[in-house]
């Protein structure tokens, strides 16, 4: 099993969710077949991996997270 990014995974999950919007309502993945696709669970991963996603690319960027230096005087 390979490692997924969340960016990739947000990928799939869009791509799951164009799917069943345009009519189908069953896809294989890895030799897996899924059938009838709960658009509310989709959703629900889309807006996880959406922010974890943003979360992995501000860490790739060195813009997020909280790795700040405090000095405290004595």
């Amino acid at each position: 099993m390979t490692t997924q990014t969340y960016t990739q995974r947000l990928a799939l999950v869009r791509e799951a969710i164009d799917k069943l919007l345009t009519g189908s309502q069953s896809w294989s993945y890895n030799g897996r077949q899924y059938t009838r696709a709960n658009i509310f669970t989709l959703e629900r991963m889309e807006r996880h991996y959406a922010k974890m996603a943003a979360r992995e690319q501000a860490a790739a960027t060195g813009r997020g997270g909280r790795n700040r230096v405090r000095y405290i005087g004595w």
